[in-house]
C-alpha cells in the first residue's frame, strides 16, 4: 500500500510538471526562432513547434500563458495585467488574459490537422513531412508575427525581386475622399504588417518580378500563375499586398496590340504593366466606393486599399537598371529578340490611342518620337495595394476540380509531382476555402476521391455550405450597394478573375470572405450628372449580373462568380435552391438600404449632387409603372414630373427604349422595384 501510494504521488508530481515542461520548451523555441544567425529555415521550424507546444497547454494554466505572451511582447507580466490593444487590430475580441488564452488557441488550432499528427506515439515519415511543409510556409505560422521582425521581411521580400528606380506618382486633381480612405486603410492595420507596409512604400522603389521569385501557393513572395502581379504574405498573417503589376520574367515590359488575330484591350497593350492614368482611375473609384460602402452598411467593404504609387523610371536588366525611354528605344538594351515585333506592336498601339484618346504629341519622325510618343500615353506605373487576395475563384475552382493538381504542377509549375505533394496541395487550399478544415482519415488513391472524402467530413460538409450561402450572400450585397448608387463595372468588378477569397481572423474566429479587385472599369455618378444616364449604364450593368450569375438570373453556370463558388463547394441542389433565395432576398435589401441611406446620411449625399438626389427615386417609379402596363395615365403623369424636374424633353422615351432594349434584366430582377 505505501508502494502504492509513493507511485500516485511521483505521478502527480510528473503530471504537474508537464505543463512547466511544455511552457519551458516553448520559450526555449521562441528564443530560437528570434535568433538571426540561426537559418530561416529552422526558425521557421522552431516557431512551428512552439506553436505545439502552446496547444498543448490547458487554457486555465494562466501562468504558463503569461509566461509565453509576455516572452511574446504581447503583454507586461503579471496574471492580472491585460494584454497590448494591437492584438484587438489583429483580430482578437479582448485584451483580457483568461479570455484571450482561448481565443489564442482556437486560432492556433486552426492546423490542428496537421499538429495531431506529430502527438502520436507512432510519428510516422509522412507526418513529418506534412510538418515540414507547413513550417515552410511563412503567413501560416501565427507566432511567426512576434519572433521575426517587419525589417527582416522586408528584407527577405528584397531579396527575391528585382528592383528599379521609379517617381512618386502626384496626382493633383486627386479627390479628398481618396486621402480620407487612404488613412482609413492605414489606422486599420496591426503594427506589424503597417511597419512591413510602410517599408516596401518606402522611398520611390519599382518591384519586379525575378528568376528567384516562387510561384507556389502562399509563399512570402508569390507570383500567382497566369498574373503579372507580385503578392506578399506577411508572416503569420492573412493580409495580403499586391504589387501591381511587376512585369515578366526576362524582359520586364513588352508591348502586345494583337494576340491570336484579336486586339488586346487597351489597358493590355503595355505587357506586363500598368498605365498611370488606369491605376489613378482605379484608386480613385475603388476608394469611393469603399468609403460608400461603408456608410450604407457600418461595415468594411469587401475591396482592398490603395496605398501608393509610382512611375516607372527604368526598367531591371541583367543585374543593372536601363532609362525606360532607351529600354523601348534600343535593341542592345532590349534585346534582339522580339524588338521589331515590339516597335510594330508600339507603332499599332500609338496609332490607335490618337484615335481613341484625341491626343498625341507633334508628328516627329524617328524611333526615339515613337517611343516618346507610346510613353507619354502609357507611363508605365506601379501601384501598392492591401488587403488583395492571390485566390481568385476561376484558379481556385480550377484547383479544386479533378484536374487541379494536374494543372498546378504540371501545366502551371512545369514540375514533376508526387501523391503526397497533391494531398498536401488540396490540404492547403481547403484550408483557405473552410478557414477550419479537417483531413479526412482515407488513404490517397487520386485527386478527385481526396477532395471528394475531404468534403464529404461532416464537419467540413457543414462548413461548406454554410460559406457557400455566406458568400453569395456577400455578392448579392456588394451588387446591390453598386447597383443602388446607380453604378456598374462592366463585369470587371464581377468577373471571376477579379474577385479572391480569403480566410482571415476576424472577431476571435477564423472566417472565409470574398475581395472584389481590380476596379478599373467601375462606374460611379460623378457631381455634375443630374440623373441616372440608364441607357448608358444598362449594359455594364448586364455585364456585371452575367458574370455574378449568368445572363439569366438565376441560374448558375460555371463562368460566373456563383458559378465557381458551386464548384469550389460543391453544395447539394436544396443548398443551391436557398442560395438563390440568399441572393434575391438580400441583392433587394442591400438596393433599398442604399436607397435610404442616400436619402438620409449627409456624408454619404455629399459624393453625388442634388439634382441627382432629388431625381433619385424616379428611376425607380419609372420602371415600376413600365412594367405594371405603361397605361396613358402614367404616361401623362410621368412626362409632367419629368419636366416639372427639368429633365431633358426626350427623356419618357430614352428610358422607355433602354426598358425595352434590356427587358429580360427588369423581368429577372423586377423584384427590386416596389409596386
Amino acid at each position: 500500500m505505501v508502494a502504492a501510494r509513493v507511485k500516485a504521488v511521483r505521478s502527480r508530481r510528473a503530471e504537474a510538471a508537464v505543463p512547466d515542461r511544455h511552457k519551458d520548451f516553448c520559450l526555449e523555441l521562441i528564443n530560437v526562432a528570434r535568433q538571426k544567425n540561426v537559418p530561416w529555415d529552422v526558425r521557421r521550424l522552431a516557431t512551428l513547434l512552439a506553436e505545439q507546444r502552446i496547444l498543448k497547454l490547458r487554457p486555465d494554466d494562466v501562468e504558463s500563458f503569461d509566461a509565453i505572451l509576455v516572452a511574446l511582447n504581447l503583454k507586461p507580466p503579471g496574471v492580472d495585467r491585460a494584454l497590448t490593444s494591437d492584438v484587438l487590430k489583429e483580430g482578437y475580441t479582448t485584451t483580457e488574459l483568461r479570455g484571450f488564452i482561448v481565443e489564442f488557441q482556437r486560432k492556433l488550432a486552426r492546423l490542428d490537422r496537421v499538429h495531431r499528427k506529430m502527438h502520436r506515439h507512432n510519428i510516422d515519415a509522412a507526418a513529418v513531412r506534412d510538418f515540414i511543409a507547413l513550417a515552410r510556409r511563412d503567413c501560416k505560422l501565427t507566432l511567426a508575427r512576434y519572433v521575426f521582425t517587419p525589417e527582416e521581411i522586408v528584407d527577405r521580400v528584397l531579396k527575391q525581386v528585382r528592383v528599379s528606380e521609379g517617381l512618386t506618382d502626384v496626382d493633383v486633381a486627386r479627390p479628398r475622399f481618396v486621402e480620407t480612405e487612404l488613412a482609413h486603410v492605414w489606422r486599420g492595420l496591426p503594427d506589424f504588417e503597417a511597419r512591413i507596409l510602410r517599408g516596401l512604400c518606402q522611398g520611390t522603389r519599382i518591384y519586379w518580378v525575378s528568376d528567384a521569385t516562387s510561384s507556389t501557393i502562399n509563399s512570402l513572395v508569390e507570383y500567382p500563375l497566369s498574373t503579372v502581379v507580385l503578392v506578399i504574405k506577411p508572416p503569420g498573417s492573412h493580409y495580403e499586398f499586391e504589387l501591381k503589376r511587376a512585369g515578366r520574367k526576362g524582359n520586364p515590359l513588352g508591348v502586345v496590340f494583337t494576340r491570336n488575330g484579336n486586339r488586346v484591350p487597351a489597358s493590355h497593350r503595355l505587357d506586363g504593366g500598368s498605365m498611370q492614368w488606369l491605376l489613378r482611375y482605379e484608386a480613385t473609384n475603388g476608394s469611393k466606393l469603399s468609403f460608400i460602402y461603408r456608410l450604407v452598411h457600418g461595415a468594411e467593404a469587401p475591396l482592398p486599399g490603395y496605398v501608393a504609387r509610382n512611375n516607372v523610371f527604368s526598367v531591371p536588366l541583367n543585374g543593372s537598371q536601363a532609362p525606360a525611354f532607351r529600354y523601348f528605344t534600343e535593341p542592345r538594351v532590349f534585346g534582339a529578340a522580339g524588338f521589331q515585333e515590339m516597335r510594330a506592336s508600339m507603332k499599332a498601339s500609338v496609332e490607335a490611342l490618337k484615335n481613341e484618346e484625341g491626343e498625341f504629341l507633334p508628328r516627329v519622325p524617328g524611333d526615339m518620337a515613337l517611343t516618346g510618343e507610346f510613353l507619354s500615353h502609357t507611363t508605365p506605373s506601379q501601384a501598392i495595394v492591401c488587403g488583395t487576395s492571390s485566390f481568385r475563384l476561376d484558379k481556385v475552382a480550377t484547383y479544386l476540380s479533378a484536374v487541379g493538381a494536374e494543372t498546378y504542377f504540371k501545366q502551371w509549375l512545369q514540375v514533376d509531382y508526387t501523391s503526397e505533394d497533391a494531398r498536401q496541395f488540396a490540404d492547403e487550399l481547403l484550408d483557405e476555402v473552410l478557414g477550419i478544415y479537417s483531413a479526412p482519415a482515407v488513404v490517397y488513391e487520386d485527386y478527385e476521391s481526396y477532395l471528394q472524402a475531404a468534403l464529404a467530413v461532416p464537419e467540413n460538409r457543414q462548413r461548406a455550405d454554410e460559406i457557400f450561402l455566406h458568400l453569395v450572400k456577400e455578392i448579392a450585397t456588394f451588387w446591390g450597394t453598386l447597383l443602388g448608387v446607380r453604378g456598374h463595372s462592366r463585369g470587371e468588378s464581377f468577373v471571376a478573375r477579379n474577385v479572391g477569397l480569403r480566410s482571415v481572423w476576424e472577431d476571435g474566429a477564423w472566417r472565409v470572405k470574398l475581395i472584389f479587385m481590380d476596379h478599373d472599369a467601375l462606374s460611379l455618378p460623378e457631381l455634375e450628372h443630374g440623373h441616372f444616364f440608364a441607357q448608358n449604364a444598362l449594359p455594364g450593368i448586364l455585364l456585371d449580373e452575367r458574370h455574378v450569375w449568368g445572363r439569366a438570373n438565376p441560374e448558375l453556370f460555371p463562368g460566373t462568380l456563383v458559378g465557381c463558388l458551386q464548384r469550389i463547394y460543391r453544395p447539394s441542389a436544396p443548398v443551391e435552391k436557398r442560395a438563390r433565395v440568399f441572393a434575391n432576398t438580400e441583392l433587394k435589401a442591400a438596393y433599398k438600404k442604399t436607397l435610404c441611406a442616400l436619402s438620409t446620411n449627409a456624408k454619404l449625399r455629399g459624393f453625388f449632387s442634388g439634382v441627382f438626389l432629388g431625381r433619385l427615386f424616379d428611376w425607380d417609379q419609372f420602371v415600376v409603372g413600365y412594367l405594371d402596363g405603361c397605361d396613358r395615365r402614367w404616361k401623362s403623369e410621368m412626362k409632367k414630373m419629368f419636366a416639372k424636374k427639368g429633365y431633358e424633353a426626350d427623356t419618357f422615351d430614352t428610358y422607355a427604349n433602354a426598358i425595352e432594349q434590356h427587358k429580360g434584366f427588369f423581368e429577372r430582377n423586377g423584384f427590386l422595384f416596389d409596386r
